[in-house]
């Protein structure tokens, strides 16, 4: 549907449409092969357009691409950040082990994949030892937990300075060349479809789990890939990435694209159609 229904007269008009086949109005419709609904796969129904779950589908299952849990670490998690620290103010709190952390997603404060961390938090009390263990897995790179899809522009993020945040939480990296070309993949339109057709709850800013976000695909260590997405960071890092009904109109998104094709082995032209077809996905107030 791309509305709900207010009044029990739309809500007729909507049913009679749904069983004569005219949903031109109120959705669109979509044929899943029912060997997936059978082993639970239902994820046509998040999208309006449902072919936005075939290009899931398609992604997940790229001989080219591999879950990114299987060679990196991911955590801890945001929650476990306010379990272990408190925030604070900035440095002279130094002494009392205090560090910059992202404690926010907000859309007016992450623009581009290079960021800095936003505040400073320092261990809660009685809880120093295990702050200095969420600490040990401070990186450079990290993912988002959570997005506005109306708002957000970001899902990953590169920080000059290794951290650990709230609705962020760090990425095991082996090296810096490998975590640039792994924070623009993951924000590349395949990578953001296949984390979008994870929501479950609420579409418009969903939460992934730590399990969620390792079994998303990144492209195995021998793709040719590699250099073109570090090199399309490079390009991309300080360009405002707009958010996702303005995707089409996006350099920054275009650039990244540009690598993640190669990194799939499709066509540059597929990658613009699957932005089209997100920017076109209806919003939280449609």
């Amino acid at each position: 549907l791309r509305r709900m229904p207010s009044t029990h007269e739309e809500a007729l008009a909507a049913a009679d449409a749904i069983v004569g086949g005219r949903t031109t109005e109120w959705g669109e419709r979509t044929l899943w092969p029912p060997e997936r609904v059978a082993a639970g796969d239902w994820t046509p129904v998040q999208w309006f357009d449902g072919r936005l779950a075939e290009a899931a589908y398609s992604i997940s299952r790229s001989p080219h691409l591999e879950p990114i849990g299987l060679r990196h670490d991911i955590g801890p998690a945001g929650r476990r950040i306010h379990d272990a620290y408190r925030k604070c103010g900035e440095p002279e709190d130094h002494a009392l082990g205090a560090v910059p952390i992202f404690w926010s997603v907000s859309s007016k404060l992450c623009r581009t994949i290079t960021g800095h961390p936003d505040g400073w938090g320092r261990p809660k009390h009685g809880k120093a030892r295990l702050a200095r263990k969420y600490w040990s897995q401070r990186s450079h790179l990290l993912v988002a937990q959570r997005h506005n899809t109306v708002s957000g522009r970001l899902v990953a993020i590169w920080s000059p300075d290794p951290s650990v945040g709230s609705g962020w939480t760090p990425v095991a990296i082996s090296g810096e060349n490998s975590g640039r070309g792994l924070a623009a993949w993951w924000n590349s339109t395949p990578a953001r479809i296949t984390l979008l057709n994870l929501r479950s709850r609420t579409l418009t800013y969903p939460k992934w789990s730590l399990s969620q976000l390792r079994g998303v695909g990144v492209p195995k260590p021998d793709n040719p890939a590699w250099s073109a997405l570090t090199e399309a960071y490079e390009k991309a890092c300080d360009i405002e990435l707009l958010p996702l009904a303005r995707g089409e109109e996006c350099e920054a998104r275009r650039i990244i694209d540009q690598a993640a094709a190669l990194a799939l082995g499709f066509d540059e032209q597929q990658l613009a159609e699957w932005r089209r077809m997100l920017a076109a996905e209806p919003d939280g107030d449609h």
